[in-house]
C-alpha cells in the first residue's frame, strides 16, 4: 500500500481546474484535510458525497433501527450542547421539558395559563436548551418551567411539584412543534 500525500493530488486538480494556482490548490487541500481531521477527532460523522452517490463516510453505521435512533439522538444532543457552549447565550431563567400524551392526560389539569394548584411529577427531566427538550420525538407537549435556579444543562428531579409551568408548544403530525400564542 502506497502512502499518499497532499502534494500527490496537485497535478490531478491542476488538470481539472487549470485556472487555479498551485498555492491555491495547496491551501484548499490542506484546509479540507485539516477540517476532516478535526471533525473526525471530535466524534462528528462526516459524509462526503457526489450528487449521485456516496464517496466517503466517517462514523458509525447501524443495522438495528433502535440503536441508530439512539445514536442520532446522542449526536444531535451533543451538537446542541457544543453550539450552546460556543455561543455563550445569556440564560433566560427557564428550563424546558416535554410530555407524552399519556403523561399529559395523567398529570396536567385541563386549564390554560398558570396553574393555581401544584402539579406533582414523579420524575421530570428538565433541559436548559429548549431544542434539547424538543429532541424527544415521542413527546407531544412542550412546557416551560420558570423560577428555577441554574442547575446545569440538564437535570432530573424525582417527586417534584410546581405551579410555574406554561404550555408553549404542541407537536403536530408532521413532527414539528407549533407554538401556542398567549
Amino acid at each position: 500500500m502506497e502512502i499518499k500525500r497532499v502534494e500527490d493530488y496537485y497535478d490531478k486538480i491542476k488538470e481539472r481546474y487549470p485556472d487555479l494556482e498551485t498555492w491555491e490548490i495547496e491551501k484548499i487541500l490542506k484546509h479540507g484535510f485539516q477540517s476532516l481531521y478535526t471533525l473526525n477527532r471530535h466524534g462528528a460523522d462526516v459524509c462526503i458525497r457526489d450528487k449521485a452517490s456516496f464517496l466517503i463516510y466517517f462514523g458509525k453505521m447501524f443495522f438495528n433501527r433502535d440503536a441508530w435512533n439512539k445514536y442520532v439522538y446522542l449526536k444531535k444532543k451533543m451538537k446542541l450542547r457544543i453550539n450552546y457552549m460556543h455561543n455563550k447565550p445569556v440564560w433566560d431563567g427557564n428550563y424546558y421539558f416535554s410530555l407524552t400524551e399519556e403523561e399529559y392526560e395523567e398529570l396536567i389539569p385541563k386549564k390554560s395559563g398558570r396553574y393555581k394548584q401544584k402539579i406533582e411529577f414523579p420524575e421530570i427531566h428538565l433541559f436548559k436548551i429548549k431544542e434539547e427538550a424538543e429532541l424527544l420525538f415521542r413527546n407531544k407537549y412542550l412546557f416551560k418551567l420558570t423560577g428555577e435556579e441554574d442547575q446545569g444543562l440538564a437535570v432530573t428531579k424525582k417527586n417534584y411539584s410546581t405551579r410555574n409551568i406554561e404550555l408553549i408548544a404542541i407537536r403536530e403530525k408532521n413532527g414539528k412543534y407549533k407554538e401556542i400564542n398567549g
